[in-house]
């Protein structure tokens, strides 16, 4: 059975050609970059190129990109070390909302319960978030707000620029983007943020590499103890052998990032214009505005199909991954808290399914999945 692979907002693919890059560094360029042998200067000259690299592309400065290992961590990097550069200041609050990555979601949480972090959630509005709602909730005693350029379930995207027009200087903006990168162009200069984040696992590089942006007029605490690495910031030998595969995959997206783009928008109309053939299914995703290569939509049969976890198995069988949501919630019975929040029943939220694409994806695939829907939903 030849299998299809429709869960791309989870984990893309890693490239070929991102695989080569990274091989003799695996294999034949062993030393470390702290080292001041020659084995270590090599690789130090070769992991300042790759932060150099990626810069250009994401249009900010090589000094404000920090090597992780991923979204999850940059997303507690950058809200803890925050907080904690700023823990004996009354204004402290943070300004969020209720579709954020858990890894942002849970640490707000977790930073109210164990600190008493005050903090204000702002819901969606046709599964966007209103910024006008977002600066009524910021007063004086704001710190952060942290608000996702698109979300990683639906694939909607927020306007975070307009929040950098209208809030203070004092106030730190923070936005998860590691959906966003390499499916819409990307400029953090032009966006305003002060924090950001890369994956390195959404844009066809290994999972485990990710680069957290600060920008230069931040001043915030070291976030992970034991070394000078990354300029003192996070200590822990750097991940060489990714970080040189994450940089060949920001050098790919370089030329390829515009024919993505018109592949995943292509792809992406032509399941849109199937499924609106489906009287019994309800598009999820904000059509105006919305990344290219995500469709979230629900199946409308609960005398059938009333738990997302069968609708996953039932394609599964049939050698089709797709998801029902966040990939960081995998494991979980509950509905989806981004479609609650949206407005959606439990049953519609259980009924949901997310597809979304990489590069190699195929419109026959697509003609292969609605086959199976229809057979499902008969």
């Amino acid at each position: 059975m030849e299998k299809i692979y429709f869960d791309a907002a989870a984990s893309t693919p890693l490239d070929p050609r991102v695989l080569e890059a990274m091989l003799p560094y695996m294999k034949n360029k062993y030393g470390n970059p702290s080292s001041v042998h020659s084995f270590g200067k090599e690789l130090k000259v070769v992991l300042e190129e790759c932060r150099e690299k990626i810069a250009a592309f994401l249009k900010c400065k090589p000094k404000e990109l920090f090597f992780t290992s991923g979204g999850t961590e940059n997303n507690n990097f950058a809200i803890k070390s925050i907080i904690f550069t700023n823990f004996d200041k009354q204004n402290k609050k943070i300004v969020t909302t209720t579709i954020e990555h858990p890894s942002v979601y849970e640490t707000v949480m977790y930073l109210n319960e164990r600190f008493k972090v005050p903090f204000k959630f702002i819901k969606p509005e046709g599964g966007i978030i209103p910024t006008e709602k977002i600066l009524e909730a910021c007063d004086e005693n704001t710190l952060i707000v942290s608000v996702m350029h698109s979300n990683n379930e639906t694939g909607n995207i927020n306007d975070i620029s307009f929040l950098k027009q209208k809030l203070p200087d004092s106030v730190y903006i923070h936005s998860d983007t590691t959906q966003s990168i390499g499916k819409v162009p990307i400029d953090f200069g032009a966006m305003g943020v002060d924090f950001a984040t890369l994956s390195g696992h959404k844009i066809y590089a290994p999972k485990g590499v990710g680069v957290l942006y600060i920008n230069e007029r931040m001043k915030i605490d070291k976030y992970m103890h034991g070394g000078n690495q990354e300029r003192n910031m996070r200590g822990g030998t750097e991940n060489l052998p990714f970080i040189v595969g994450l940089a060949k995959a920001v050098e790919i997206l370089n030329y390829e990032l515009e024919n993505d783009i018109k592949h995943y928008l292509s792809l992406k109309t032509y399941l849109i214009k199937q499924l609106r053939e489906l009287d019994f299914v309800s598009i999820n995703t904000n059509l105006d505005k919305s990344l290219p290569n995500i469709v979230n939509f629900s199946i409308n049969l609960d005398e059938v199909l009333n738990v997302g976890e069968m609708l996953l198995i039932k394609f599964d069988l049939e050698g089709i991954a797709v998801s029902s949501g966040s990939a960081c919630s995998s494991g979980s019975v509950k509905p989806s808290r981004v479609l609650i929040e949206m407005g959606l029943s439990e049953l519609q939220a259980k009924s949901s399914l997310r597809v979304s694409f990489h590069r190699w994806n195929k419109k026959e695939e697509i003609d292969k999945f609605i086959n199976v829907l229809k057979a499902i939903a008969t």
